[in-house]
């Protein structure tokens, strides 16, 4: 979330340590151009790209990111989006390691899907 504006990336920049670049299966879609949202995907060709943490207060920080992305563990049908453990591979050294994501829990309908799995390149 470098470069990112939003109170959330700042928190997770005091709060957590940057390891990178990184990518996980999926897809990636344009939310009214407001913010992305993740599906997963078995295709080895469908990557989402973004940046990989490590957290040093992983329950607090985690509680505090699911309030933010409307995550509600407890109540699945209620949440914008669902946190799950998923394989990603730094790009630094082509690693899989297992990580926290959000994906995207309602429908695509109405979603652009971004091209190359990448938010940052679509914003700009």
């Amino acid at each position: 979330m470098s470069g990112m504006n939003n109170p959330f990336a700042k928190k997770l920049r005091q709060s957590a340590s940057c390891l990178g670049q990184a990518f996980a299966h999926g897809l990636l879609f344009d939310y009214r151009q407001e913010y992305p949202c993740a599906v997963a995907s078995i295709i080895k060709s469908n990557k989402i790209h973004g940046e990989l943490y490590q957290m040093t207060e992983a329950d607090t920080l985690l509680s505090d990111l699911d309030i933010y992305e409307d995550c509600r563990c407890k109540e699945p049908d209620r949440s914008l989006f669902i946190r799950c453990v998923v394989p990603v591979v730094s790009e630094r050294n082509e690693k899989e390691i297992q990580a926290w994501m959000y994906f995207w829990n309602h429908s695509l309908d109405s979603l652009k899907e971004i091209p190359y799995g990448n938010y940052r390149k679509h914003c700009s």
